[in-house]
């Protein structure tokens, strides 16, 4: 009897047929003069589109089980499921929250959903990716559909600025993952993570078990090219650094958050971190555990300068993006130190980090972009620190949402954020980093410093005339408001993350088993 365990990649083939059929829609509605303003139909479309994706993930239950499709290239488990649930229903709000934007903005271009479904297939062929070379393609789409939409405002010579420098820098991480890849095929002769896996511990376990002379012979050819590995994986971990923005290898992204359109600067920040480290977890915690001493010593290096970096960078920026730039650079830091724990509860507080942090962003974002300001510098979209002067006089409302969130990701109690940066804490002192739990506590006291002074200017700056801003649409202040009473329960009963991170890590442990 054949089983068509293909058939659990119905939401992803679901999701590039609706691209196809979208970009059909748009081509013909675009040169129909009847239909010059074709963007919100194509939006509202786009996301019905992962809508639907969403409810064929759900409805395609997969609990305890692991399955491998299409050659082994694929993997479908509980890992990539809640993954992609989560990212999906992140997105949607991406999408609503982005509408109005686009429309101040005049960017009236149906391509621009469809390139963010096209990122978002990518994003979800990452979490699922088991095979350097299926994990190279999802990079590749996803960064491609990056640079076109950071480039998207063609009449503004600083986001095509921001897309040509993302297209440069994310060309050379790309090379480098592609490199370090034809290194460990060159070396083991296989690219999929379960082989790998099996050679490596075979090879530093057991290898007097090897049946043949002939495979004895290649184990051990590939014991004497462990250097070898190991500067592979050193170029396939600096690639996954510079699409996550870590310090050293963060300069793009300052640049490219600022000169990008905002609705796109809104995707990258949110959307894609989750994803890059699921493939982190399934290269260094699957395919290559037994190199975990090797190559920890490094990542807490990294962490605890992106940490300096983010909280130290951000304390002169007056520049509302830029600053939310380092702010993610931090956070990116404080990530990889529950990364590097290698223990259950790391890794459990490195998902709840992750997901509050989407949260969290989604909220900061979207409330950046509905404050559109009232004068005539009409074009002028990149906030100051100083265009949030009296928001508390013209929406208290807002204000106070606002407030909220930027306490919440300063990680202040009692906020949801203050539980998850001291659970980091607490894994990393369990792990006897107490050097990093140190300088990590200290640097989070002072990058609190910059979110403190948003507050200030919104409800204690004094000024003469305050900063107007045009009214907010009903259907978008619907949206801020169930992103804070989300938030709002996520700090009242914050299980409900714990308990999705719990059960990932578990069945994560079992199947490793």
């Amino acid at each position: 009897m054949l089983i068509f365990k293909e058939i659990q990649l119905l939401p992803e083939i679901f999701l590039g047929i609706s691209i196809i059929y979208l970009t059909i829609h748009g081509t013909f509605s675009s040169v129909n003069t009847k239909y010059l303003l074709i963007q919100n139909s194509i939006l509202y479309l786009s996301v019905l589109t992962v809508a639907l994706f969403c409810y064929l993930l759900v409805n395609n239950s997969i609990e305890y089980k692991e399955l491998q499709v299409f050659n082994n290239t694929i993997t479908v488990d509980f890992l990539s499921f809640s993954s992609k649930v989560w990212i999906a229903f992140m997105s949607i709000f991406c999408f609503l929250m982005s509408q109005r934007y686009i429309t101040v903005q005049k960017i009236n271009y149906f391509e621009y959903s469809i390139l963010i479904l096209f990122a978002l297939l990518g994003v979800f062929f990452i979490c699922s990716s088991n095979d350097f070379i299926t994990a190279y393609l999802s990079i590749e789409l996803q960064s491609l559909s990056f640079y076109i939409l950071a480039a998207a405002k063609k009449d503004s010579a600083f986001s095509v600025d921001a897309g040509l420098k993302y297209f440069i820098l994310g060309a050379f991480s790309s090379s480098l993952f592609l490199f370090g890849s034809s290194i460990l095929y060159g070396v083991s002769g296989t690219t999929n993570f379960e082989d790998l896996k099996n050679l490596f511990s075979l090879m530093h376990t057991h290898p007097s078990n090897i049946p043949t002379f002939e495979n004895y012979t290649f184990v051990k050819q590939v014991f004497l090219n462990e250097s070898l590995i190991q500067f592979a994986l050193v170029f396939i971990f600096v690639s996954l650094l510079f699409k996550l923005a870590v310090a050293p290898f963060h300069l793009w992204s300052l640049d490219v958050y600022e000169g990008s359109p905002s609705s796109s600067t809104f995707f990258f920040a949110v959307v894609p971190k989750l994803a890059i480290f699921v493939l982190f977890i399934r290269i260094f915690y699957s395919g290559f555990f037994e190199y975990v001493n090797k190559w920890r010593y490094y990542i807490v290096l990294l962490a605890i300068l992106s940490v300096i970096v983010g909280s130290f960078g951000g304390l002169e920026q007056r520049k509302l993006k830029t600053l939310l730039a380092y702010s993610s650079i931090s956070h990116m830091g404080y990530t990889l130190i529950a990364f590097n724990t290698g223990t259950f509860e790391g890794l459990q507080t490195l998902f709840c980090y992750l997901f509050l942090y989407m949260v969290v962003g989604l909220c900061v974002w979207s409330i950046f972009l509905v404050l559109q300001l009232k004068y005539k510098y009409l074009k002028k979209q990149n906030k100051d620190l100083a265009d949030l002067k009296s928001l508390n006089k013209s929406n208290s409302i807002l204000a106070l949402f606002f407030s909220t969130a930027l306490l919440s990701v300063a990680g202040l109690p009692p906020m949801i954020g203050f539980l998850v940066k001291i659970g980091i804490f607490l894994v990393s002192i369990e792990a006897s980093m107490y050097l990093v739990a140190i300088i990590s506590i200290l640097c989070s006291v002072i990058s609190t410093f910059y979110y403190i002074r948003i507050v200030k200017i919104m409800h204690f700056e004094s000024s003469v005339a305050g900063t107007l801003y045009h009214p907010i649409r009903f259907n978008t202040s619907i949206l801020i408001v169930c992103l804070f009473y989300f938030l709002l329960f996520l700090f009242i009963n914050p299980t409900l993350v714990y308990l999705i991170s719990h059960k990932i890590v578990l069945l994560l442990t079992m199947t490793a088993i």
